[in-house]
């Protein structure tokens, strides 16, 4: 028990110190690339403000918090959609297994996608009748365990990649996160580090060779495009901690309320709140606010639980305020089994 103790100590203290470190440079504000892992990916954890890090459970935590999967049951599946900003759309699949004493696994796809765009020119500025694509991807596996019945410890990696027209740029980069449970009212104390790898790079036709044309043509030391391009771009790292809490817990009634701070490295720290109600866990209402955002606001949502036989169903809805940039309204499919 004592080996438990010190590991789970040591552990927590990594995290800390990892999130130390980060927030430390958490200065280069809209510095970093790849800005589609902040999207919330599922209308739950939107619709309770991205308060969700500690009550994330099961193959919810794929996205929220790698170690909220140690807490699946069976097999769970999620699938969402969201019609994002600007008419993108982010679509997501995640799956998660319960290995018994040995963890958890669970493997997650996100995409970012956009429809295909008109070539303009500035001899050409109403279109040259070609069209261009550009998306985001990101694939992921993820790994937890539960080293006692209180604290689980889990991590993701996975593969990011961007593409526009006909370049690209492509990295891998680690997610790890923490959840510690105490029979207070259902306390959970939940951290994660997310997105923390190396540097990307765009690369392809437009830009390979692009530096050595324009060194043939202008002077290399005064030309400022020769600094852009191929100019590689951090990852949008994060680092979040926070609780939830269950104040009302009956066979009825359930409140759960939330709340989080995350320091991202692209700007600056914000803070989150959400409640959840469940009337006999089967209609679930959920509300938010998110506070340090230019546009983000409120955001609510409602669940339907179904069982039938062995099988665990739920529909979810979530919205989002963007202000200026209007609503944003999630939608997913959970089922366990």
């Amino acid at each position: 028990m004592n080996l438990k103790r010190r590991t789970i100590h040591g552990l927590i203290a990594i995290l800390l110190l990892s999130g130390a470190l980060a927030a430390s440079d958490f200065k280069n504000v809209g510095h970093s690339g790849a800005n589609f892992l902040q999207i919330p990916v599922e209308p739950v954890g939107a619709a309770l403000g991205n308060a969700y890090v500690a009550g994330a459970r099961g193959v919810d935590g794929l996205y929220w918090n790698p170690g909220a999967i140690a807490f699946t049951e069976g097999t769970e599946v999620l699938l969402s959609t969201a019609d994002w900003i600007v008419d993108t759309r982010v679509s997501y699949a995640g799956i998660s297994r319960d290995l018994g004493r040995y963890g958890a696994v669970g493997i997650s796809l996100t995409a970012l996608t956009m429809d295909d765009m008109e070539i303009t020119t500035e001899f050409e500025p109403e279109g040259t009748g070609r069209f261009f694509s550009a998306g985001d991807y990101a694939a992921g596996l993820t790994y937890a365990l539960a080293l006692t019945d209180r604290f689980s410890f889990g991590g993701t990696v996975k593969y990011v990649y961007e593409y526009i027209w006909d370049a690209n740029a492509g990295t891998v980069a680690f997610d790890f996160g923490s959840v510690y449970r105490s029979d207070f009212r259902n306390l959970r104390i939940g951290m994660r580090m997310a997105n923390f790898g190396p540097n990307m790079t765009m690369g392809g036709d437009p830009i390979d060779g692009k530096g050595d044309d324009l060194v043939n043509v202008t002077d290399p030391d005064t030309d400022p495009r020769l600094d852009r391009i191929g100019e590689d771009f951090s990852l949008p790292q994060v680092f979040t901690a926070g609780i939830a809490l269950d104040p009302v817990r009956s066979e009825e009634h359930r409140l759960t309320v939330m709340a989080s701070a995350t320091d991202p490295n692209d700007n600056d720290t914000r803070v989150n709140v959400g409640g959840e109600y469940g009337f006999h866990e089967v209609l679930i209402l959920r509300g938010g606010w998110k506070g340090g955002y230019d546009e983000q606001g409120l955001s609510a949502g409602v669940g339907i639980r179904l069982n039938v036989s062995d099988v665990r169903s739920r529909l979810d809805y979530g919205f989002s305020d963007f202000g200026i940039l209007g609503s944003i309204h999630h939608l997913s499919f959970r089922v366990g089994f």
